[in-house]
């Protein structure tokens, strides 16, 4: 990858950088911003821009640094191609295969930055909001849960909605939104909000409904069930427009978002383990060499450690370890 520009920004004790990336022969950029000073592998929200808009004023609009650097958050920044994202619908500027594009920008920013990929959230405004609810279908074995503010989802024929796992998502939106309704009948067939909770509770078979006003302007309602911890969170804002709701509503959009994908793990859905991984920390370097001559010494056993699979921990599973290192 070709690094287009650097910015220390001491303030917000973070720095941020440029990228762009060959997918399918199109040049696609993206913006990172990560946090400074931290000793742990940080999680990662991809945050997606509207339709006709920039990672620019997503950074700007949506304030979402000030609220996960303090927890060694990392954002990145998206960039759509024509300023938008392909989600199936008439009013889509490109047919370029944007799935594909995140799924390959995650790997990418996981070998630029110390990622948590146990950890990795996505969440988007307006049609950013709408190519969250693709990804929700069509990488959660990467993207651990899923936010939209002011974007519906739209059902596609040839959309593959992974039905092996949970997939928790939460949902804000404005009651008097005159971009993307609220209610039926949506203006490109998009599933509204009403649906879109209907369509996920039965996905997930969440029995359980709660509510709660926050204040005289906005309604949470939660969907769950008693077996898992994955939820359907939706914040009704009656009398909000078309926006990243902020403080002024007695609650802020990013802070939310954060506090809901922090509750969950992909491998609270998905075993990700990975063999020869001994610390999990989602990558197979010295570290994990040391911690299997450990296991050997005090003749020990463990699965992740057996790497030909021969039930022995010995120097045959150092050789094999060293080897997938070097690739």
């Amino acid at each position: 990858n070709r690094i287009l520009l650097i910015i220390m920004l001491p303030i917000s004790f973070c720095f941020s950088q440029w990228f762009d990336l060959d997918h399918e022969g199109v040049n696609r950029l993206y913006y990172v911003s990560y946090p400074s000073g931290n000793s742990e592998s940080s999680p990662l929200i991809i945050n997606m821009h509207g339709f006709g808009g920039n990672p620019s004023n997503q950074l700007s609009g949506t304030q979402m640094n000030t609220y996960a650097f303090p927890q060694n958050i990392a954002v990145v920044y998206p960039q759509g191609m024509n300023n938008a994202w392909n989600v199936g619908t008439f009013w889509d500027t490109h047919s370029y295969d944007d799935i594909g594009f995140i799924n390959l920008l995650i790997d990418d920013i996981a070998s630029n930055f110390d990622i948590d990929l146990n950890r990795v959230y996505a969440c988007g405004f307006s049609n950013g909001g709408y190519m969250t609810y693709e990804l929700a279908c069509e990488l959660s074995d990467k993207i651990t849960a899923f936010g939209s503010v002011a974007g519906n989802f739209m059902l596609n024929n040839d959309q593959q909605c992974n039905d092996t796992r949970d997939i928790p998502i939460i949902h804000f939106h404005g009651t008097v939104d005159q971009v993307v309704g609220y209610y039926a009948p949506s203006f490109d067939q998009s599933l509204t909000v009403g649906e879109s909770i209907n369509y996920w509770v039965e996905f997930n078979n969440l029995a359980i409904e709660n509510y709660e006003s926050l204040n005289s302007y906005v309604n949470i309602y939660t969907y769950s069930k008693e077996t898992s911890s994955t939820e359907f969170v939706h914040y009704q804002v009656v009398g909000g427009n078309h926006e990243w709701f902020s403080n002024n509503w007695g609650f802020h959009a990013s802070e939310e978002l954060i506090n809901f994908f922090l509750q969950y793990q992909l491998s609270d859905f998905i075993d990700s383990s990975i063999l020869g991984d001994l610390n999990e920390d989602s990558n197979i370097n010295i570290q994990d060499v040391i911690l299997l001559i450990n296991i050997i010494l005090n003749s020990e056993y463990s699965e992740l450690a057996d790497l030909n699979g021969d039930l022995q921990i010995d120097i045959l599973d150092i050789v094999q370890i060293i080897n997938v290192i070097l690739g």
